[in-house]
């Protein structure tokens, strides 16, 4: 038990595609070379594979067994010390692999590629009623909001998350904003002073506009006397604040951004 308990474990430290390629092998080694010892007993290469197989995944019919010494040697050495262990690295490896991307996703690393989704700044209970009417206005358009959250409020299969700074390049570009159909900046609700929201949102629409200038931008204003600070930017909408923001901006992005 100890020496299988230590073959598991250097297997499972061993790399994805070290693990996959060396299950393939094994399952094709198998399945040609037990026909060739025990021709009596796996009389097709079907039969071999059938057998590796149930072996490997400690199903066991029963339907097929070596019954020479030799055919019983190999199932032991390659099938049952050997590929039930490696088989069930491989199995621990892919749900571990599942596991950390979804982590991850949940964190925001990962970098989005789709195209002509909807970006959103900040995840906020506007950010959250602007993906509710997404999500009910239109059943192809992804949504991916841009935030400094440590985790994803909301994740589903349209639904993504990028966490940083949007004021960043390189946040920008893991939104993949180039590709994006509009970008959504909604004031900062976490911020008291209007002027450093309306500020903060001026400072992520020059952004925008530097990478995609052909996005389609939406930008809320708290204060109307802070628009002609954006008179240097393309900026495609303004909406001012109120409690029909999200909406509003939806209905803009649909009807004008084609």
């Amino acid at each position: 038990m100890i020496i299988l308990r230590r073959l598991y474990l250097q297997a499972t430290s061993l790399s994805w595609l070290i693990l996959t390629v060396s299950t393939i092998i094994l399952i094709v080694f198998s399945t040609f070379t037990l026909p060739v010892i025990e021709p009596s007993t796996f009389t097709s290469y079907a039969d071999s594979l059938w057998f590796t197989m149930t072996t490997i995944l400690t199903v066991g019919y029963g339907d097929l067994y070596p019954t020479t010494t030799d055919g019983r040697i190999f199932t032991v050495v390659f099938l049952y010390i050997i590929g039930i262990g490696l088989f069930a690295s491989f199995i621990g490896k892919a749900i571990e692999s599942l596991t950390l991307h979804r982590k991850r996703k949940e964190r925001g690393e990962l970098m989005y590629k789709g195209r002509n989704h909807i970006v959103i700044i900040d995840w906020s209970y506007k950010a959250e009623n602007a993906i509710a009417e997404i999500l009910k206005q239109d059943e192809q358009t992804e949504v991916v909001v841009i935030d400094r959250m440590e985790k994803a409020k909301e994740i589903n299969t349209r639904v993504h998350y990028v966490r940083g700074n949007a004021t960043h390049e390189n946040i920008l570009r893991q939104a993949n904003v180039e590709q994006a159909k509009a970008v959504l900046i909604f004031a900062d609700d976490r911020i008291e002073d209007q002027m450093l929201t309306d500020g903060k949102s001026l400072l992520v629409a020059t952004a925008v506009e530097r990478m995609s200038p052909g996005v389609y931008t939406t930008v809320e204003v708290e204060r109307e006397e802070h628009l002609p600070n954006f008179s240097h930017i393309k900026v495609d909408k303004f909406i001012m604040s109120n409690g029909t923001i999200a909406k509003m901006a939806i209905n803009s992005i649909f009807s004008e951004a084609q």
